[in-house]
């Protein structure tokens, strides 16, 4: 007798196939039927004019501190999404002895965005392994399923202490990092990160975060480490050239080719933007990601179907001004100097001689800044409007329009740059390319200046109902059957006998995005960006609902899938 019956929806089963209007009986928390079910269950879904989809699959997050204190991983389930990968960009808290906390959590703080006040208050440090940390999420109870990478960081300051920050490694230290690496894919990490990006800082000391100081020698021991598993594995990679010529980013490419090789694992790397810069050169990217994976090679660049928006305000400090070296020192100013400066005549002239190419040293163009939360009811009016569309309204001058609104907030309306993926034919090509990954939510990360928590949604909402640009039945296999497949989830991504019963219902009519909202329920009161769902009515993660009749349910049926499984 089965537990649960999800009657007559429209049924896309994660492979591309063409949907079609069945029933889908669960039992024992897997997919026991997808047809016509006779039996009654103890719970019945009516899913007439609905959707019903394999829960989707974020291969992008930074859930490892979040979990402890918000084991439901919000907002994720709202946007239908059943199964995390965590760990990426090689920025975790796993190993960790007691004396490198301080640490890893300002690595996570600068590089993530995640507060440290945060971090001291809901980290609860049960753990000082990785198998030790796995074992404490399990405790803790998880509302999603959960995949994890081990951290090259974490790794390279265990062995080396306060040198990784300062040194390559020895060829000792190189061998003692292998096994971790064997040792954390024996208890279940799906594989390893790293990064080498040029954006990634310890502190505001300007140190390089420590994967960055490693060697060839250093990722190739750590890549051949994998093949010593057992099992396929993931290789995650944030690379250096991510905004770089087209060259740089190609010769990074047959780089990351080798470690593949080396370690018989497919290696993903993020993200690959559509830059306003070089029209057609992320597509290209993905043409020579396809050649070597036709040559044995799987590199895999992941591609989102968001824009990249940079948010920030000039009362607080955040990730997005930090790293401006032109708002960096204006953000040290006390506030008051900082509202002076702003009516200043000078200070406007000189923002627009040091712009460089970029508004106010902030944006491709005043199309592309654009007031997100107005602060106050003067400025409401203008809430997601660009500035030229503020100036043109007004008659006035873009320099003089977007100063004069900072100031009639106080300095803390908080605005959005759009800086990629803004051409949407471009973005449509990379989304399909066969070659890529859509992925890019960094949720639970970026907390109060990155927000593409809804991507799901938005490719399903924008990309599919208003765009028709993708079918439901293909946008849907994007986030479910292709992921499950590059990750190795198994039993994950598709809606068949025998597969974990990770459903989502959904209206294709409404299914969308809400506006991001900024709210302060991290631990300490500390904020962040939040995106709400339309349209999204169950969620079941292993047969429970995360998501009841479009409510938050409180169930914890997650687990954490060891090796994918």
């Amino acid at each position: 007798m089965p537990d649960v019956v999800i009657r007559g929806g429209l049924v896309c089963d994660g492979t591309g196939a063409r949907a079609a209007r069945a029933d889908v009986a669960i039992a024992d928390g897997r997919i026991a039927a997808v047809g016509r079910v006779a039996e009654r269950a103890p719970v019945e879904i009516e899913a007439a004019g609905l959707a019903v989809a394999p829960g989707f699959i974020d291969v992008h997050t930074h859930y490892d501190c979040q979990l402890f204190w918000d084991p439901h991983a919000t907002p994720s389930p709202w946007h239908g999404v059943t199964t995390v990968v965590m760990g990426n960009c090689g920025f975790t808290v796993a190993p960790c002895p007691p004396e490198h906390r301080e640490t890893l959590m300002r690595l996570l703080s600068f590089v993530e965005g995640m507060p440290i006040a945060s971090l001291r208050a809901g980290l609860p440090w049960s753990w000082t392994d990785y198998p030790s940390y796995l074992a404490a999420l399990e405790a803790r109870g998880l509302g999603v399923n959960v995949a994890s990478f081990i951290g090259h960081s974490a790794i390279r300051v265990q062995v080396m202490g306060a040198e990784a920050l300062e040194r390559a490694a020895t060829p000792e230290e190189c061998t003692r990092m292998a096994a971790l690496v064997r040792d954390g894919m024996a208890a279940g990490a799906i594989g390893w990160s790293t990064s080498l990006s040029p954006t990634h800082f310890f502190a505001d000391d300007g140190k390089p975060a420590p994967s960055r100081l490693a060697e060839p020698e250093e990722l190739l021991a750590l890549a051949e480490a994998m093949r010593g598993s057992g099992r396929r594995g993931v290789i995650e990679v944030a690379p250096r050239s991510t905004i770089g010529s087209v060259d740089d980013r190609a010769a990074e490419q047959q780089d990351l080719a080798a470690l593949a090789r080396a370690s018989g694992a497919m290696l993903t790397w993020a993200p690959l933007f559509q830059s306003p810069y070089q029209s057609g050169a992320a597509v290209g990217v993905l043409d020579e990601a396809a050649a070597l994976q036709r040559d044995g090679a799987l590199v895999v660049p992941q591609v989102g179907c968001r824009p990249l928006e940079l948010r920030f305000d000039f009362a607080a400090t955040g990730f997005g001004l930090e790293n401006n070296p032109i708002w960096r020192p204006f953000m040290a100013l006390p506030r008051a100097e900082r509202r002076r400066r702003f009516g200043d005549p000078a200070f406007r002239s000189d923002l627009r001689d040091m712009s460089r190419g970029f508004v106010a040293a902030l944006a491709p163009g005043w199309d592309r800044l654009v007031l997100r939360l107005p602060a106050t009811p003067a400025t409401a009016r203008w809430r997601d409007r660009s500035v030229a569309e503020v100036a043109g309204a007004l008659g006035t001058e873009p320099m003089d329009t977007f100063c004069d609104l900072v100031l009639a907030d106080d300095l803390e309306g908080q605005w959005g740059a759009l800086i990629f993926n803004v051409d949407e034919d471009e973005m449509a090509a990379l989304i399909r390319h066969p070659a890529g990954l859509l992925a890019l939510s960094d949720a639970g990360a970026h907390g109060d200046t990155l927000c593409d928590q809804g991507f799901t949604t938005t490719l399903l909402g924008h990309w599919v109902r208003e765009r028709r640009a993708f079918g439901l039945e293909e946008a849907i296999r994007l986030i479910t059957a292709v992921p499950a497949e590059r990750y190795g989830l198994v039993g994950r991504g598709r809606l068949a006998p025998g597969c974990a019963a990770d459903v989502v219902v959904f209206d294709p009519a409404r299914v969308g995005t809400r506006p991001t909202e900024m709210v302060h329920d991290l631990p300490q009161g500390e904020r962040r960006l939040l995106q709400g769902a339309d349209g999204v009515v169950h969620v079941l993660v292993n047969g429970r609902a995360v998501v009841r009749d479009g409510r938050p349910a409180e169930a914890l049926p997650g687990r954490v899938l060891r090796g994918g499984v």
